[in-house]
């Protein structure tokens, strides 16, 4: 036998030779039994086995998709030259089969380099936990045909060792397998062992598993009714490369969408594919990173949370009357952007706030009064319009001049009895201006008592305080004395509430203060407006507000909506030593005539009235 012969019996073993039509070779089968192979007549019925060589007869044509593999065999052609054409056909015929193969393996490696990129975006786009974990299951079990996957997370015990946590569960065949439990992070399992030894583990079978590996699934299948086969476990890397993690696949499948039984796993299931090992171990380790990325960023924001609560409760610390308002103002601010984000009719039908808008409107809300911090305590939690002490001060003095009038008086029957002249007329007549005068002062005392309240200032206990400042008293070295000093009269003359325009200016300040210390942190993109937003909720439409006199769209619509909602808490709130709470239907009737008169926006508040937002302050 020659060379060419020697090499085809290499080639020859694999391959099917089928004959189709009439072949007029007297010497085909005696070239074919000396390779070792034999020819078998093509029939409409017959399948053909790769890899094979079909060999055409005398006018037949390649069948339909199969020119590839036909070859028609010159009729003239000697026993040795059939020979060579034989082997020449087959290596031909392995040569495109590898091609094919090659090229298919391409394509597969192009598909999961495209999926592996697709994966590493999306996971990092991801930012639910629970909806990044459900993405990484139900991934990996699309990319290699499972039928379950659950994910495990490193996390430590009550008793201070490490434990796997069943994070996230998937099955296409069984409904809800999911159950909060942690196994140990040891080698009686085969998440745990793949944890200890940091590598993956196939298993063909996970009841019958490698030699020295934990047998698998036994206990889940009893519980379930179920089969578990072949399994894929994958340790989760991070960036520092520390085992944090498994996934772990079961039950790959002929078909994705086949539902298992216990009936027919040994005819569905079969093993996970080695070559598919090293993706899934890509994706586990991107899914590592993300888990890992999205629990560092819960962290910080946690850290954020409590430094703004931290921040709130330093400022209600300073002003204990207004305990509770920046978070009811966050809670009807982000209520009404809700509500606005969900319309479909109306001025603001087209806006729409995202989760993250939402997040730094709440922020903006929480610590829009912050900068109350850097207005003095007693203009802060000035209740009355005299400072604390001094309407003591007024009264002890009212005190002293009462005793001065009454010694006055005293002093004056002395004299009359001195000069004979004390008839009962007299002495009636003394004690009538000395109860005149008396009363006099207790209405003078009363009246400012009741200027010290901050409502609004009637004209006469305005001109009666008029009056008082240009009155005058002698204390016991005779020296003379104003009944009101000029800061009394100044703060019992404000017409309305407890500040006179110095304090209001520097109440209004806070504002500014807001401003300058939100615009000291170094927000993320997504919560750059945060100082803006707080800078505009005194703002009013029609540019009468403060600090800066904005006025219509150069306020921000988020600072709009927290003017309505600032406004309301004001109103409404039960805790205002200077005022009395007003019932919620007179205040959205005020807040109704403020936007009557261009001051707020009179959208928003349509839609803050009509989706009731109001209400989520409401005592319950």
């Amino acid at each position: 036998m020659g060379v060419l012969d020697r090499q085809a019996m290499k080639t020859a073993p694999a391959f099917h030779i089928y004959l189709l039509g009439r072949i007029e070779h007297e010497g085909l089968d005696q070239v074919l039994e000396d390779i070792g192979l034999e020819g078998q007549r093509l029939e409409g019925t017959t399948t053909i086995v790769s890899p094979a060589l079909i060999l055409l007869g005398i006018g037949e044509s390649a069948p339909q998709g199969l020119a590839d593999i036909s070859f028609a065999l010159p009729s003239d052609a000697s026993r040795a030259a059939l020979g060579h054409l034989l082997h020449m056909a087959m290596e031909n015929v392995a040569l495109k089969l590898e091609v094919r193969q090659l090229s298919e393996q391409a394509r597969r490696q192009h598909r999961q380099f495209e999926e592996l990129n697709r994966i590493g975006i999306a996971l990092s786009a991801e930012r639910d936990i629970g909806k990044l974990q459900e993405f990484i299951l139900t991934t990996m079990r699309q990319l290699t045909n499972a039928d379950g996957a659950s994910l495990w997370l490193k996390t430590v015990g009550d008793d201070g060792l490490p434990k796997l946590f069943l994070a996230s569960s998937q099955n296409t065949s069984i409904d809800n397998t999911y159950q909060a439990f942690k196994v140990p992070v040891d080698e009686k399992s085969v998440v745990g062992y793949t944890v200890t030894v940091g590598s993956s583990q196939i298993y063909d079978d996970a009841y019958n598993p490698p030699p020295g590996k934990p047998q698998g699934g036994k206990g889940f299948d009893a519980q379930y009714g179920y089969r578990t086969k072949s399994m894929l476990t994958v340790p989760m890397r991070n960036y520092n490369d520390e085992v944090v993690g498994a996934v772990q696949l079961i039950n790959a499948k002929r078909s994705f969408g086949t539902k298992l039984t216990v009936a027919n796993v040994p005819d569905e299931v079969v093993s996970f594919q080695p070559q598919d090992l090293e993706m899934i171990e890509s994706i586990a380790s991107q899914a590592a990173v993300a888990i890992d990325n999205k629990n560092l960023l819960d962290s910080i924001q946690a850290l954020f949370d409590g430094f703004v609560q931290a921040s709130v409760t330093a400022i209600e610390q300073r002003d204990p009357s207004t305990a509770g308002h920046s978070g009811r103002v966050e809670a009807l601010t982000t209520g009404l952007a809700s509500a606005v984000t969900k319309i479909d009719v109306g001025r603001y039908r087209d806006t729409y706030l995202t989760d993250d808008q939402l997040t730094e409107l709440r922020y903006a809300c929480l610590l829009h009064d912050f900068g109350k911090v850097g207005v003095r305590e007693h203009i802060l939690i000035k209740a009355k319009k005299l400072m604390p002490g001094q309407l003591e001060v007024i009264q002890s003095r009212f005190e002293f001049v009462e005793r001065s009038v009454q010694m006055r008086y005293v002093n004056e029957k002395l004299d009359a009895m001195r000069r004979g002249e004390a008839g009962a007329a007299v002495l009636a007549e003394i004690d009538r201006r000395l109860e005149e005068d008396l009363v006099q002062l207790n209405e003078w005392i009363q009246g400012i008592t009741a200027a010290n309240e901050p409502t609004v200032l009637p004209e006469d206990k305005s001109s009666m305080l008029e009056f008082l400042s240009e009155q005058t008293y002698y204390d016991m070295a005779g020296t003379p004395h104003p009944m009101l000093d000029p800061q009394e009269f100044r703060f019992l003359s404000i017409q309305k509430g407890t500040l006179d325009p110095q304090e209001r200016l520097e109440m209004e300040s806070h504002v500014t203060h807001s401003f300058h210390f939100l615009s000291k942190i170094p927000w993320t993109p997504m919560m750059r407006g945060i100082p803006e937003i707080a800078y505009g909720h005194h703002e009013k439409l029609d540019g009468t507000g403060y600090p800066r006199g904005l006025s219509g769209d150069q306020i921000p619509i988020q600072a709009r909506m927290m003017t309505i909602s600032d406004i309301y808490d004001a109103l409404t709130a039960q805790d205002r030593p200077y005022k009395r709470a007003v019932p919620a239907v007179k205040a959205l009737d005020i807040l109704k005539n403020e936007a009557g008169d261009g001051k707020i926006d009179p959208d928003l508040l349509d839609v803050f009235i009509a989706k009731r937002v109001y209400e989520l302050t409401a005592p319950r």
